[in-house]
């Protein structure tokens, strides 16, 4: 099997002021951005550096503060990793916005509550490549991407914001970028996380998403999407690091045989479905399933116990995006299909 990603001899891999020598691993802390009263922000990094030739790849989570799956999905993935057996390298970075991860909260609301107009942009995600002389999301960005750029390719784990869950879904960059996009789509298709999205329109194909920019400079990358934000669901943290092991495995970088979902789904586009009505929400279908056109999604009932809308699917596609918040306003969403 050919991988079309950049492999690497065994050497010496400085980051930041830390030298990791073949077959060893180190835990550092890179100076982000100084805080009011002179505190440093520092980026957590965790380089594996093995002893054979490998790819070198890029690893993030919670950009998002309260995307905590991702952060305990890539501390168990990599806690049995061997540097001695590893091939190529590793450069980990289990919290991509510190300041965001101590608000547990999307953005860093600290920062943004001081100062909303300056600190537009407020989604480090969106600011890539990013600006060191920047606001804050730029900064972020821009540090992350020169870690990002290092490597051979990358995979950037994200989860919604609480009351949303994902399917475990791999979100390709646009299918436009070429040699580098076809790439990405392998790196997924190693991971077999069970669902694939391969689409040129929607927010995550957009100039300045991580995974875009990243496969623009040459370094093939997707966006993995798992479970729900503010939880740590035992679950969805086992689905995702056997996901990471598998893309491992694909790429050559340790040994063994990867482990398939039951099920294979590739879809062209996702179909936000928002309620027309407020109420309590009662989802009907499970997360995953294949619905058909007019299939009921979900059933909205008002405090009086009526029911004010029956949500059907527009489309046939797969349900892979649930609302798990308990009442829902006219305008929020209330499911997500990927349309095949």
């Amino acid at each position: 099997m050919t991988i079309p990603v950049a492999s690497h001899e065994p050497a010496p891999l400085s980051v930041g002021e830390t030298t990791v020598q073949p077959g060893s691993r180190a835990r550092l802390q890179i100076d982000l951005v100084e805080l009011a009263d002179g505190a440093k922000v520092r980026l957590p990094v965790v380089v594996i550096n093995g002893a054979r030739r490998g790819p070198r790849l890029y690893l993030g989570a919670a950009i998002h503060g309260d995307e905590v799956n991702g952060v305990a999905i890539l501390s168990e993935a990599l806690a049995e990793l061997d540097p001695g057996t590893l091939g190529g390298s590793i450069i980990c970075v289990p919290v991509q916005h510190p300041l965001a991860f101590y608000a547990d909260h999307r953005i860093p609301l600290s920062q943004f509550m001081k100062s909303p107009l300056d600190q537009a942009p407020i989604d480090a995600w969106t600011c890539f490549p990013g600006d060191v002389r920047g606001n804050l999301a730029q900064i972020v960005a821009a540090s992350l991407f020169g870690l990002i750029r290092r490597c051979s390719c990358a995979i950037d784990i994200h989860t919604p914001t609480r009351g949303g869950r994902y399917v475990p879904i791999a979100i390709l960059p646009s299918l436009s970028l070429g040699a580098a996009a076809a790439a990405a789509q392998w790196l997924a298709e190693q991971a077999a996380t069970g669902y694939i999205m391969k689409t040129n329109v929607g927010m995550y194909v957009s100039p300045g998403i991580l995974c875009v920019e990243a496969t623009k400079s040459g370094v093939p990358s997707f966006t993995f999407e798992i479970g729900e934000g503010g939880h740590l669901e035992r679950a969805m943290i086992d689905e995702g690091a056997r996901c990471v092991r598998n893309a491992l495995i694909g790429l050559g970088m340790i040994a063994g045989e990867r482990r398939l979902p039951a099920t294979r789904h590739v879809m062209r586009e996702f179909l936000g479905i928002r309620a027309q009505r407020g109420g309590l929400l009662y989802t009907l279908v499970p997360l995953g399933s294949e619905v058909r056109r007019g299939d009921p999604l979900a059933r909205i009932v008002d405090i009086f116990g009526e029911t004010v809308e029956t949500v059907l699917a527009p489309e046939p596609g797969v349900f892979v995006r649930s609302t798990t918040l308990s009442t829902v306003s006219t305008g929020e969403r209330v499911a997500t299909l990927g349309l095949v």
